[in-house]
């Protein structure tokens, strides 16, 4: 779909004034003016700063002399915008990747950046590019059934980045639609894919690849296929690079030891700048000193209780002055580096490849440094019960408690981008003489370790450190692996995440049926289960289907799908993923006919407060609390007693409400009422068949 022509203004006349122009916009529908408003944010966004430079710096690369005299003599840098959108759409798409990739550089946001490797640091212009060659090969990586198309451009040199050349993949996502008016009255729906994109930046002198998209995966898989392709990098011999930037070590001291290098003398490293967020990110302490000061001494004066939640909870930047002398000739010099928590340091952007490899290699003495090494595909089978672990954990910060007992390998997890340290503990509850008190956790004796002091002050031993780390789960990266890996598994069309707890696979073929596939994570943590039932039955046109549950759990059907715990279809051999289809096949089976040959209603338990309603002919109804079990199992008895109709008092006994409306919630009372449950007598209720029993 042209995104150009999507609204048709020929009803409007040219000359119409403001208020006859707002009278139309206003009776198109709301999908449309969705698509309105978001050409209008594009347009408005490339007018304004560092968007209008953008856009300038585009036009004068990809355009001839008599378009660009054109550009530039529109009245403003807005009447620019929208002539480049209605006039060079395709020039302009170009423009607004370049002033994305700018921010995403600056602010380090669904971003990654990679070392290649040092033989193919050769220059490289865009033109050098075989687009179409690239296209199929980043298509297939990703596998995309779309059309890829790829545009390259050369990036000038500018104050704060060397000359680069700009990849701008895109390809159509998912099918998507809307409703339009047809002149007729009559209601259209319109069909399009919605452009999804990934950029990616190439700085020869830098040897740096970065690259820009909303994915994790996509961003690794990009980024292997551009330095394969194009750079002719072996990454089975010389993988790309990326690092990650740990500040931990500020936490107990700034203090730097030097190293011992075979080419340069290091004489001094200090810490001239630290900063630290206070609550969130837009308030932030920053102690600055000159090389000359000792900082420690700054920031036990003036930081205060400011550096003691440091110490606990991470610096989010640090500056460090390094002074040297090289061994061949005697030079001096001063190397400034400064590091940002998560993967940003000016170390990767200095543009003296001998200055750069020296500031690697001191952050890397440090510790401040480790190569980042994402999982790759035997490894994403060896962690998988890991991964699943981790993808159906019902909070976003888990403890190394947990994970020590889960079995997790903590350090690989962390290079590999799914967990990141947060911080430890800082209270802890244990027990003393019968009693449960809160205790504190501090610094321990040695390395390792923590003191744990009680309300009082009392010692009470010491702990270890790892077991009160907290960890955040990087959940979109850790999503996109779960998902990618059984998307292949299944031979699925599409792997999605479409809420916050349901994954879709769409129609898989699975033994003789064709069924729609859907994964769900903390199903047995959920406060409200009753809202995931209801929410698969909105569902219902897509027909029954399975649902794989990331964790175990006794609830057997999810509207009307059937649900199974993956690790009853699911084994991994030598690191390969192995889903057994005829077991998905005789799950899926299993379920279905216990639903077709119930002939007689019934209620099935499963646990303490927790219970499927069967009615022949409707898909099964879970039931949630002890008092909704006991209302269907009163009346699932008297109906196959030959009780039709039963007494709303009869069915209410003991149960403190007046109504059965009062057992459920809003939603489900909507989904029962004329459905399972039936009152076509005052004070009485029935359940909804064709047939009664008896």
């Amino acid at each position: 779909m042209n995104e150009v022509s999507v609204i048709d203004f020929a009803p409007v006349d040219q000359d119409a004034d403001s208020a006859r122009f707002m009278e139309f916009v206003g009776n198109l529908d709301g999908d449309v003016l969705t698509a309105l408003e978001e050409m209008c944010r594009r347009v408005i966004d490339l007018s304004e700063g560092k968007g209008s430079s953008s856009l300038d710096t585009i036009v004068e690369r990809k355009m001839y002399n008599t378009d660009i005299e054109i550009y530039q003599a529109q009245p403003d840098a807005l009447c620019r915008s929208i002539w480049l959108f209605t006039h060079f759409n395709q020039v302009f798409m170009d423009a607004q990747s370049f002033h994305i990739a700018r921010r995403y550089r600056d602010h380090g946001k669904l971003y990654s950046a990679f070392e290649t490797a040092a033989e193919v640091s050769v220059a490289l212009a865009a033109d050098d590019i075989d687009v179409e060659a690239l296209a199929r090969c980043i298509g297939e990586a990703l596998d995309l059934k779309a059309r890829t198309t790829v545009t390259a451009i050369d990036l000038p040199k500018t104050d704060n980045h060397p000359v680069s050349v700009m990849v701008a993949v895109r390809h159509g996502g998912a099918l998507s639609s809307f409703l339009d008016h047809r002149d007729n009255g009559m209601r259209e729906t319109r069909y399009y894919r919605p452009a999804e994109e990934a950029i990616l930046v190439y700085t020869p002198s830098l040897r740096k690849l970065e690259v820009c998209a909303q994915g994790y995966v996509v961003r690794d898989k990009t980024s292997r296929a551009f330095a394969e392709h194009v750079l002719g990098q072996d990454l089975s011999s010389k993988p790309l690079t990326g690092r990650n930037f740990n500040l931990e070590r500020f936490g107990a001291s700034f203090q730097l030891p030097l190293p011992d290098f075979p080419d340069v003398e290091v004489t001094a490293a200090k810490v001239i700048e630290v900063e630290t967020r206070l609550g969130n990110w837009r308030r932030r302490l920053l102690l600055q000193v000159t090389v000359d000061d000792d900082i420690e001494k700054f920031a036990d004066t003036f930081m205060g209780a400011a550096r003691a939640a440091a110490a606990r909870f991470g610096y989010s930047r640090v500056g460090i002055a390094v002074k040297f002398t090289r061994r061949d000739d005697g030079d001096s010099a001063t190397l400034k580096l400064w590091i940002s928590s998560g993967n940003t340091s000016n170390v990767q952007n200095d543009r003296d490849p001998a200055l750069r490899d020296l500031g690697i290699r001191l952050l890397e003495f440090w510790g401040l440094s480790e190569p980042q090494q994402l999982l790759g595909q035997d490894e994403v089978g060896a962690y998988f019960d890991n991964l699943l672990f981790l993808y159906n954990y019902s909070e976003d910060i888990v403890s190394g408690a947990v994970l020590s007992n889960a079995g997790m390998d903590c350090e690989r997890l962390q290079s590999a981008q799914i967990l990141e340290k947060k911080g430890r503990q800082e209270i802890v509850l244990i027990e003393a003489d019968g009693e449960t008190l809160e205790a504190e956790l501090g610094t321990g004796p040695v390395p390792g370790t923590l003191s744990v002091d009680g309300p009082f002050g009392e010692a009470f031993g010491v702990r270890a450190a790892r077991e009160h780390v907290e960890y955040r789960i990087h959940r979109n990266f850790l999503s996109e692996i779960v998902l990618e890996a059984l998307k292949r598994e299944l031979g699925a069309p599409i792997a999605v995440t479409s809420t916050d707890h349901i994954a879709e696979f769409g129609r898989v073929p699975i033994g003789n049926h064709t069924l729609p596939i859907y994964l769900v994570r903390g199903l047995e943590t959920l406060k409200q289960p009753a809202l995931l039932d209801l929410e698969f039955r909105r569902r219902h046109l897509a027909g029954p289907g399975l649902v794989l549950s990331a964790g175990d759990t006794d609830i057997k059907y999810l509207g009307p799908n059937v649900v199974i715990p993956l690790q009853r279809v699911i084994t991994v051999i030598q690191d390969e993923i192995i889903l057994d289809p005829d077991e998905l096949e005789g799950a899926f089976r299993a379920g279905q006919l216990m639903v077709q040959a119930a002939d007689a209603p019934q209620v099935i338990d499963h646990a303490a407060r927790r219970a499927t309603l069967h009615v022949p002919g409707k898909p099964p109804f879970n039931l949630f609390g002890e008092k909704t079990i006991l209302f269907f199992n009163r009346l699932v008895t008297a109906t196959r007693g030959g009780q039709i109709d039963v007494p709303t008092g009869e069915l209410m006994a003991g149960m403190g409400s007046k109504s059965p409306q009062q057992l459920f919630s809003k939603h489900e009372w909507t989904e029962l009422r004329d459905v399972y449950l039936c009152n076509p007598r005052p004070k009485s209720w029935r359940l909804c068949m064709k047939q009664q029993p008896g």
